[in-house]
C-alpha cells in the first residue's frame, strides 16, 4: 500500500483545487500548509507550492517525534522565536526534497481557468492544452 494523499477541494459548492503530494508522516502537513496559503493568504497555487515548508514530528521510523524541521528559507527572527518557546529546530537548507513534493491544479470558479502548480524541490511541471 503507498500512503500518497490526494485531495478534491470545493469553494461555494463548486471544484476548486485538486492537489496530491508525496512526504511520508508530513504529507497531511504538506496539504494544510498549501490550502492555508491559498486560502487564508490568497497565494496562486504555484506561490502556496514554493513557500519554505516545514515539518513537524519523525520522517522515518525510528527517528524523534519532537522536532520541528524548517526549509532554510524561514526568517531567521521567526527560527529564533520558535527556539525561545522551547522547540528542537532542525534547519534545512534553502528547498530540501524532505520537505514533500506537492503538485497541484486549480480552477477558478469564475472564469474556469486552470492553474496547474508543480512542486521545484522535486522532478515535475504543470503542463496544459
Amino acid at each position: 500500500m503507498h500512503t500518497l494523499i490526494a485531495s478534491i477541494a470545493k469553494r461555494d459548492g463548486r471544484l476548486w483545487s485538486v492537489l496530491g503530494c508525496m512526504g511520508a508522516d508530513g504529507q497531511p502537513q504538506i496539504q494544510l500548509q498549501l490550502y492555508s496559503a491559498m486560502i487564508d493568504h490568497g497565494l496562486d497555487i504555484q506561490e502556496a507550492i514554493e513557500m519554505p515548508r516545514f515539518l513537524s514530528g519523525r520522517l522515518g521510523l525510528g527517528e524523534a517525534r519532537d522536532t520541528l524541521h524548517l526549509e532554510g528559507r524561514f526568517p531567521e527572527d521567526a527560527v529564533g522565536a520558535l527556539l525561545q518557546r522551547g522547540h528542537i529546530i532542525n534547519r534545512w537548507g534553502a528547498w530540501n526534497e524532505m520537505a514533500g513534493h506537492a503538485h497541484s491544479i486549480a480552477l477558478d470558479p469564475q472564469s474556469g481557468t486552470l492553474a496547474g502548480g508543480a512542486d521545484p524541490r522535486r522532478d515535475g511541471a504543470a503542463l496544459g492544452w
